[in-house]
């Protein structure tokens, strides 16, 4: 009788043991089906992250088509938009002509004189360039392959989207600018898609679209891993201007009024640490805007790129890299609206491209006033190739663009407070900023002789008020010197300067 209930009980059980077996199989085998249609719907959704692996016959064909897309749709926004627009209304003829070298008479510096602002031809041909650029590498192109786009890009530009033939100095700007604004923004971009927010990625889009219609078209989903930012902060307030321009006259006339600015800078990868044979895998850059009203507004980029380093020391006092930069910086003064883009004539302007030599040093542990305080440094002395500026001596004289040469040196020191052998982001701070350019007029350019200077510097601090701002002083100075070498038509060497004392908040990120 044990025996056969014995046999019943274990009967019992083996059936329950089957029957939540084949349960369990069947709920694990439905899990894995709904896990397995999930990972169906986000692949169709773009959201799958998908390694961007280099496939030729692909990236090459997308980006030469990508930057004919840019073209097209920069020639409409200028038949609708431009301040010329009939120099948008192409045809063949214009198309065959362009192309031929033989026709390239404005391959003199001339072409640009006289029509476009200071800001259209020195800042945005190099954005352009940095759009052609960034397609390359959202095409997955390196960095020094995709320079060919930036010169592809501006070309097809010249030749097949304007009346005018092609200019020298556009076609320059666009290549040497490019590299620099197109690999930043490149960069930047998978920084704010690793995020994931919404917010990011539309910031995303605006920071870089071609990038964003890149990862639409490959089906791209965003990047994984660490950030890159080293450090970040954000900089608002009112300021003072004083200024010196030519108004409208031979005479001079001075501004003093109240504006609003905003800063921004950015260090990408540890520039203290660097060491890397990769272009631009630590860069540093920094941007401000003022603006006043009566409209007078300052637009400043400085930024530059390793394109290879090196450590020099790396211990728990000293840490130290060095090598080569590439540098594109942009000063921008003037007077009248931005958007119209007015030829004005009250301005003060300069931008460069540079190739430096470069040390960025830091030392921790100086002890002032019983706080411990980080000390840094970043210097940079090279050659700039590549300069431009303009001389304008008064309504009654004829503007002229200088396309310059020569050196540079620039220096930028740091006090940040320590806490813990760390750096508090949101510490005191204690920054000053040099930047002098010595330059001459490049030869044969049709112009007169000048020995330009140019001279940038800013300091400013900050103190804590909050685990997320300080507040935020700051003085900023440019001075522009155009020493004519010899006398042309009785015309005067210039001295146009401009400062602004700042006041508001700075926030760390």
């Amino acid at each position: 009788m044990r025996v056969r209930m014995r046999r019943r009980v274990l009967s019992v059980i083996v059936c329950l043991f089957l029957v939540c077996t084949g349960l369990y199989a069947q709920e694990e085998q439905q899990e894995q089906q709904e896990q397995q249609e999930r990972q169906e719907q986000e692949v169709k959704k773009g959201r799958e992250y998908k390694p961007r692996v280099q496939k030729l016959y692909i990236d090459i064909p997308l980006t030469i088509a990508e930057d004919l897309v840019m073209n097209v749709v920069g020639n409409v926004n200028w038949r609708f938009w431009g301040a010329d627009p009939k120099a948008a209304y192409v045809d063949f003829e214009s198309m065959r002509r362009n192309i031929d070298p033989n026709g390239w008479s404005s391959w003199n510096f001339e072409d640009g004189r006289g029509h476009d602002t200071f800001l259209v031809n020195q800042f945005f041909h190099p954005y352009a360039g940095g759009i052609y650029f960034a397609a390359a590498r959202s095409n997955n192109l390196n960095f020094y392959w995709s320079i060919l786009s930036s010169v592809f890009g501006s070309f097809t530009w010249e030749a097949l989207c304007e009346i005018e033939a092609p200019s020298a100095n556009d076609f320059i700007t666009t290549v040497a600018g490019g590299p620099v604004v197109g690999e930043i923004l490149h960069r930047l971009y998978f920084e704010l898609e690793k995020k994931g927010g919404k917010a990011e990625k539309v910031g995303a889009f605006f920071i870089s679209p071609i990038d964003r219609i890149t990862a639409v078209i490959r089906r791209y989903g965003p990047d994984k891993g660490l950030s890159n930012i080293f450090d970040s902060s954000l900089a608002f307030g009112f300021s003072w201007l004083n200024a010196q321009f030519f108004d409208g006259d031979e005479d001079t006339g001075f501004w003093n009024t109240p504006s609003a600015f905003v800063g921004f800078d950015l260090v990408y990868g540890n520039p203290f640490t660097a060491q890397s044979k990769t272009p631009f895998d630590q860069f540093d850059l920094n941007t401000s805007l003022m603006v006043t009203v009566p409209l007078i507004y300052n637009f400043t980029i400085i930024s530059d790129g390793y394109l290879a380093s090196w450590f020099l020391a790396d211990d728990d006092v000293n840490q130290a890299s060095n090598g080569f930069t590439l540098q594109f910086d942009i000063y921008v003064i003037d007077k009248g609206a931005i958007i119209l883009l007015n030829n004005g004539r009250e301005n003060l302007d300069f931008n460069a491209n540079s190739l430096d030599y470069t040390i960025k040093w830091r030392r921790r542990g100086n002890v002032i006033f019983n706080k411990p305080f980080d000390f840094s440094m970043k210097t940079h002395l090279g050659f700039s190739p590549w300069a431009v500026t303009d001389y304008n001596g008064g309504v009654t004289r004829e503007d002229n663009n200088q396309y310059l040469w020569g050196l540079n040196i620039r220096l930028f020191f740091e006090l940040r407070q320590m806490n813990n052998e760390e750096i508090m982001k949101n510490g005191q701070v204690m920054s000053l900023s040099l930047c002098l350019y010595d330059t001459w007029n490049h030869p044969n350019t049709p112009s007169f002789d000048a020995n330009t200077i140019f001279l940038f510097s800013k300091i400013a601090c900050s103190f804590p008020i909050s685990d997320s701002f300080s507040f935020y002083i700051a003085d900023s100075f440019l001075l522009l010197h155009c020493r004519l070498t010899k006398e042309i038509d009785g015309k005067p060497d210039i001295t146009r300067w401009y400062n602004s004392a700042q006041v508001g908040l700075k926030i760390y990120y």
